[in-house]
């Protein structure tokens, strides 16, 4: 039966006053519709007219309103250059742009000599970066990443300008969110839509060199770094693609990979790492188990970063590459600083000796007295003389044999940069020529891998020799915890994100390396100071050594090497000094449960220079003969058992277990025995 000859029906069998009724009833139910409607429109007309009415807000605006919102939105994105961001085909475009240009100003440094230096014309790749295995993982893994963090900068983009002066202007609508809003253009006739405009990146990408004083830089100023260098090759390639690139050269002199870097990975070198790299061959030496400690510690932290292994090489350079590809295997993104490719380019510079200094001066800046005869950055007429930059603060320290001068640096830094430099490019055209119109799934599914990746990692059984790190005797510690349990430091040391961001202190002094004098972040006291006066409140300070440790430059501002060596200090005069670890700060930047810990507390002695301490400077052999004592939340620490080197792990009445006090603190208190004596830390750390 039709609908039609259904209603027919059901009429026909409904009785004539039945039907009445509910024609009646039916005509007031429509009446009362229509009467809600007129209202409910006039209500709205009146609101129009006066741009909304109360809050003067319109979820949505007249095709007036959304003409001039047209119009604003596409003038911000102008002003910002960023109207690319979301088409990826010129999103590489603008990159390989950039890569040109970049490619033009290093062809100038090293004029005909940049391709035998920089270029491998065997397998087509740029030197001296490679993955730890050819044609394994590691390189998809890193454009994985990559890719994550492009779409990640194209999601924020599109959400980032909600609220544009009344104009949706985040999602390419360009659409008006009320009625009342302002044409731009015609507010003042020197309007500017640059000065309202701040944000041209919507990203970051974060590097981090961690090593010792060669990697630092030492003998050069701060921008000479090859970290430096890297991050001037790569700013505008990234920034070309709306993402911040940003080189953080975190590396100390004589300081070793672990494990006391290692394990404040993420306090040194931030939460937020992309790459980070290692540079300690000199001090590591051929203890390979702190290198292994020290890139899974970094790779497990919370930026999932690949690594790099630079100037690995020497006598133990197959065991070292051997501990990083272990890692690889388990599914890391890792990859070396080849030596053989590092000399293949030393050997492409051309010979300064031997030739006239007309011929001499005719060479690029860059490849001019880099090499004299078989000798790099050293010998005759000029490689000695012209080592290092005099055109500002001649006179620096630390310029000795075994750190290597500005150009040295230069060829690393562009090296590296020219590496990630086409790992980003590949990602690009990769994106360009797989379009996929919906961010949010495609950026789901590659997060979903990567956390399957990591689930695979951290759940993986750890590389053979991971126990070699620390020594153990009577104490039994499960050291595969060191590897993979939560842990959180308290550093004095610098270069370190803790110090930058105020979270050390638990203050709003932050700042970055910076010239000494001029620092922005808490510096702590002169040890000098320190010594003639008690620490105030008894509270532990934190306290720096000026002799021989910063530098400046007469007259001139600038950074020379700001690694310091900076410590915690509690001399006999200070009766008992205590810390309260993690404070709030620490608390609220790393996510702090207590219940995520196990307990143990390991203790990192400041180092003394070429192992001599100064005169009554305590150590760990001191604990045992009273000369000093430790209490964690009102605990006596038994004893401090020796872990090798600079490390020791506090011990008490439950082993090496320690419990947090109510509020989730540990309360250490130092308290010195010996006149005349002080104990300097450099770390604690909480696992």
């Amino acid at each position: 039966m039709s609908r039609r000859k259904d209603i027919e029906h059901v009429v026909k069998k409904t009785p004539r006053w039945n039907l009445q009724s509910v024609v009646f009833t039916t005509i007031g139910i429509v009446a009362i519709f229509v009467f809600i409607w007129v209202i409910s429109t006039a209500e709205f007309i009146s609101k129009s007219s006066d741009g909304g009415g109360g809050s003067g807000v319109k979820k949505g605006g007249n095709e007036k309103s959304n003409a001039i919102c047209l119009a604003n939105c596409e003038r911000r994105r102008e002003q910002q250059g960023t109207n690319h961001l979301l088409d990826r085909q010129e999103l590489f475009q603008r990159a390989s742009k950039a890569k040109v240009q970049l490619l033009d100003k290093l062809r100038k440094d090293y004029g005909d000599y940049f391709d035998p230096i920089f270029v491998d014309k065997d397998n087509g790749t740029y030197r001296p970066v490679h993955p730890m295995t050819k044609d394994g993982p590691s390189f998809e893994r890193l454009r994985r990443k990559l890719l994550i963090k492009v779409l990640t900068m194209q999601l924020i983009f599109k959400t980032q300008d909600s609220d544009y002066h009344g104009c949706d202007c985040s999602n390419g609508k360009e659409t008006a969110l009320r009625n009342d809003v302002v044409d731009l253009s015609l507010t003042a006739a020197n309007y500017s839509f640059r000065s309202d405009v701040t944000k041209t990146t919507f990203g970051k990408y974060v590097w981090a060199t961690g090593g010792h004083s060669a990697a630092a830089g030492h003998g050069n100023l701060y921008n000479e770094s090859y970290t430096a260098y890297m991050e001037s090759d790569l700013k505008d390639i990234f920034e070309s693609i709306g993402l911040e690139f940003e080189g953080r050269n975190y590396a100390m002199g004589g300081t070793a990979s672990g494990p006391e870097i290692s394990m404040c990975f993420k306090e040194v070198f931030g939460t937020d790492v992309d790459f980070f790299s290692w540079d300690y061959g000199m001090t590591d030496g051929k203890d390979t188990s702190k290198s292994l400690h020290y890139f899974y510690r970094g790779g497990v932290s919370a930026g999932r970063p690949a690594l790099m292994m630079l100037h690995g090489g020497g006598r133990n350079r197959r065991d070292r590459e051997e501990r990083l590809r272990s890692l690889e295997d388990i599914g890391m993104p890792a990859f070396y600083g080849n030596e053989d490719s590092f000399e293949a380019m030393r050997n492409s510079f051309p010979d300064s000796s031997g030739i006239s200094i007309e011929e001499i001066n005719k060479l690029p800046e860059y490849v001019r007295n880099y090499k004299c005869g078989t000798s790099i950055e050293k010998g005759d007429p000029f490689c000695s003389k012209e080592k290092w930059t005099s055109y500002i603060c001649p006179k620096r320290g630390k310029q000795t044999s075994w750190h290597p001068g500005f150009k040295d640096h230069a060829v690393t830094g562009h090296g590296t940069a020219l590496f990630l430099m086409d790992a980003l490019l590949s990602t690009l055209k990769y994106l360009s020529e797989h379009q996929m119109d919906d961010i949010d799934k495609l950026l789901s599914q590659l997060n979903q891998e990567e956390d399957e990746l990591f689930t695979n990692i951290t759940n993986a059984e750890l590389p053979e020799k991971h126990n070699l790190l620390l020594k153990q005797e009577e104490q039994k510690i499960d050291f595969s915890l060191i590897y993979k349990s939560s842990s959180m430091c308290h550093t004095g040391r610098l270069p370190s994100q803790i110090r930058y961001l105020g979270y050390l202190t638990d203050t709003n002094k932050v700042g970055k390396p910076a010239p000494y004098g001029s620092e922005q972040y808490d510096v702590g006291i002169d040890q000098k100071v320190a010594e003639k006066n008690r620490a105030k409140n008894g509270t532990m300070p934190l306290v720096y050594e000026l002799h021989k440790e910063r530098e400046e430059c007469s007259g001139d501002k600038v950074t020379v090497k700001p690694d310091y060596p900076d410590f915690f200090y509690t001399a006999y005069q200070d009766g008992w000094t205590k810390m309260i670890f993690p404070n709030e700060a620490e608390k609220k930047a790393y996510g702090y449960d207590p219940t995520h810990y196990i307990g143990h507390i390991f203790v990192h002695f400041k180092g003394c220079s070429w192992g001599k301490c100064p005169k009554n400077n305590l150590l760990v052999d001191d604990y045992k003969g009273k000369k000093w004592e430790m209490k964690i939340n009102d605990q006596s620490v038994s004893s401090l058992a020796n872990l090798g080197g600079q490390v020791v792990i506090a011990m008490g009445g439950n082993g090496t277990y320690f419990s947090p006090n109510l509020d989730g603190h540990y309360v250490i208190e130092i308290k010195v025995n010996e006149p005349y004596g002080f104990v300097r830390i450099s770390s604690f750390v909480l696992y």
